[in-house]
């Protein structure tokens, strides 16, 4: 049976396709989408009908009388005809509807009636515009519909599933996309079965170092770890951790990273833990880098505790790193979260350094030794104590230096909490 021809020319066809309407309401035309499907004539209808409106005219019916039929009465002929029919309707028209907003409306509808032959034809169409769709603002619908309807087969979800992994630097792109995160990330909340779940996290494994260190890319490696089991959360934190460095010196790689350790615990975790222990020196003097191992030291895993052995691997570093903008934060949170005989061990480095007083004068050192009368203890405290009284005469008159001095005085008067 031949399609209706709908008029394309007409204001009052113009204003029903601008109307909010139902995509199980549209109704399509061969002729209208062939020239729709043409340069020529996409361009000119384009210019009438506002970026898309002859697809729109070509799906939508209304309550206007078109070729002898009232809308009950197309309603009634639609529903007659022959799933064949209607697949021959959008034949070689499937990626030209799919970017538009209404025409991707109706395909979605059409995925959600779940007739294993529209869908096939679909999934046929979509096959080599697949990462392009999901990159476009109405396109990217239609393949996260295939993930969240349910009503695809299994053999027909293995498919879409196939063309969005079978290219990982295809799929990097997608995922760095605006619109491409958001499809993936459906994407990877709809996987049930293991096989698919595996093969899904060994592609992005490929792609997680520079997933991690775009904006949206790193949602598609939270998304990954916050949803599934252990062992594919080992897979990406194992990758994590052979370029810790690289991702964690970034300034998204850097808040990913402690986003994703936020959903690890034990096992996946342990080997990303142990790289930042043994690149803590370079992270911790790093813009980004030092609030990883600040993360670590604050969480505590790990037995014996990472502040235990973050303390033993920045031994005979201290006054250097004390002096470092970023990697005084550190010294201070290992005061604060350390055993007190880790916090011995720092202290009496410092003390002992040939660049004591260079840190007790310096911008950022001075701060690194007032935690260090705040958080030491008996001997160690008198020690501190005494050795920074002894180098008075060159911390009176400083800027920073007095600060220090002032602090001691303030523990004098138990402005601090404590007692000399």
């Amino acid at each position: 049976m031949e399609r209706l021809s709908l008029s394309i020319g007409s204001q009052e066809n113009s204003a029903a396709a601008n109307s909010s309407v139902d995509p199980h309401e549209y109704t399509l035309t061969h002729s209208t989408l062939e020239e729709a499907s043409s340069e020529h004539g996409n361009q000119n209808v384009m210019n009438n009908y506002n970026n898309g409106a002859i697809i729109q005219g070509a799906l939508l019916t209304s309550s206007h009388d078109y070729n002898g039929f009232t809308s009950t009465e197309q309603e009634t002929h639609d529903v007659g005809e022959s799933v064949a029919q209607r697949l021959q309707g959008i034949r070689g028209h499937v990626v030209t509807l799919a970017r538009d907003q209404y025409g991707c409306r109706f395909l979605q509808a059409m995925i959600d009636d779940g007739i294993p032959q529209e869908i096939d034809m679909i999934l046929d169409e979509v096959e080599d515009h697949t990462h392009e769709l999901m990159t476009h603002h109405f396109g990217n619908y239609l393949i996260e519909k295939f993930f969240i309807s349910g009503k695809l087969t299994f053999y027909q979800f293995q498919r879409i599933l196939r063309y969005v992994i079978m290219d990982v630097q295809q799929l990097k792109h997608t995922c760095m996309n605006d619109h491409g995160t958001r499809v993936a990330q459906k994407m990877l909340t709809s996987l049930r079965d293991p096989v698919q779940i595996a093969c899904t996290v060994g592609r992005l494994m490929y792609i997680t170092v520079p997933l991690l260190k775009n904006a949206n890319g790193g949602y598609v490696i939270q998304q990954c770890v916050r949803v599934f089991t252990e062992s594919c959360q080992k897979v990406i934190f194992d990758e994590i951790a052979r370029n810790c460095v690289d991702v964690a010196t970034d300034k998204n790689g850097c808040s990913v990273i402690q986003k994703c350790m936020a959903y690890g615990e034990g096992v996946p975790i342990l080997r990303l833990v142990e790289s930042i222990i043994l690149n803590s020196g370079i992270l911790s003097a790093d813009p980004f880098g030092n609030y990883v191992v600040q993360y670590i030291i604050k969480r505590n895993i790990l037995e014996p505790p990472v502040t235990k052995r973050i303390v033993q691997h920045l031994r005979g570093r201290y006054a250097e790193l004390s002096m470092n903008r970023h990697a005084s934060h550190v010294i201070e949170v290992l005061f604060r979260h350390s055993e007190p005989t880790d916090v011995v061990i720092i202290i009496m480095e410092l003390v002992n350094s040939p660049d004591f007083v260079n840190v007790l004068r310096h911008p950022y050192g001075n701060y690194v030794a007032q935690r260090a009368l705040q958080f030491s203890t008996g001997l160690t405290h008198r020690t501190l104590v005494h050795t920074i009284l002894s180098n008075y005469a060159y911390l009176h008159a400083h800027p920073y230096g007095k600060r220090v001095l002032t602090f001691i005085k303030g523990i004098r008067r138990g402005v601090h909490g404590m007692d000399l």
